[in-house]
């Protein structure tokens, strides 16, 4: 028994026969099927139901695949680890992309990482909203992400960094004369939301039922360019609670028409794809914190 065989049974299942698992693993279907067979020959175990058009795990393949899946997660965190360990060539950059909400002082950690070494490394943050950081650690475009909690995804990994607050607030410039916001208010006039090419921020996420169609929407480009319209009373939206708290000019919508939120922001990075060596120094920083903070 072998990774590969491990690789070949976890392609099987995830595409659903025998020809697209060849495909995916670069084999011709003859080479996967031999390798499979020798596998259950070996063991002495039926691993898959060949009887129906659509292949599928015998009673004792789910319970082989459970732990071959755990092996080959195993295997490819210790040869990650081993790539990133093995690497001795200086790095230059650090590339994360960071929600706008996150805290200036888990910035500033990064900040000092990259500072540590001999040649200090030149830190590149670009910005993005929600999940957008999340395809862009995939296809290797950055190093790192602060992001929220990724859900429902085994290609990431994640480290809890802070929670944000998310409330929806109004400027006294747009109430005028009226002294509290109200449901129908909301529905009168725009939404503010931050639209980007990656991902958009959902409308009336915060706004409850009211039974009538919401106000149109304003859609902007970022975090800072939302806020300043808030601010100068062209719409509502959604912002962090401190940074309602800071302008006296912006007036907290009550809960009771817009709940607040909670958004669980993350240092995120690809599960299986190894990082360099300044990464690795941020992530490990940001691991002791977490285990200290418990």
């Amino acid at each position: 028994m072998n990774l590969d065989q491990l690789e070949f049974v976890r392609a099987v299942i995830e595409c659903g026969s025998f020809r697209a698992a060849a495909d995916k693993v670069g084999r011709s279907q003859p080479a996967l099927s031999v390798a499979i067979k020798n596998l259950e020959d070996e063991l002495s175990l039926t691993i898959f139901d060949r009887s129906e058009y659509k292949v599928k795990l015998t009673p004792e393949g789910q319970a082989f695949y459970a732990v071959a899946k755990a092996t080959l997660e195993s295997a490819q965190y210790t040869a990650r680890v081993g790539i990133e360990l093995g690497r001795h060539k200086a790095d230059t950059e650090l590339h994360i992309s960071a929600d706008p909400l996150i805290s200036t002082e888990i910035l500033e950690l990064i900040a000092l990482e990259c500072a540590r070494p001999v040649l200090p490394v030149n830190l590149i943050i670009s910005k993005s909203i929600l999940q957008g950081g999340y395809q862009r650690l995939l296809d290797g475009e950055i190093d790192l992400a602060i992001a929220p909690t990724p859900k429902n995804n085994e290609d990431l990994e994640s480290i809890f960094l802070e929670d944000v607050i998310l409330v929806t607030a109004v400027s006294r410039r747009l109430l005028q004369e009226k002294r509290t916001p109200t449901k129908e208010f909301l529905t009168k006039h725009p939404q503010i939301l931050v639209y980007t090419s990656q991902t958009n921020e959902r409308p009336d996420a915060t706004i409850r039922k009211t039974g009538k169609e919401a106000g149109h929407k304003i859609y902007v480009p970022d975090h800072h360019t939302k806020v300043k319209m808030i601010e100068g009373g062209v719409g509502w939206g959604r912002i962090a609670k401190s940074e309602c708290t800071k302008e006296k000019n912006l007036v907290l919508i009550d809960k009771s028409i817009a709940s607040e939120t909670h958004l669980e922001l993350c240092l995120v990075r690809p599960k299986n794809r190894p990082i360099g060596v300044t990464a690795r120094s941020v992530w490990n920083a940001f691991q002791k914190r977490s285990t200290q903070g418990r």
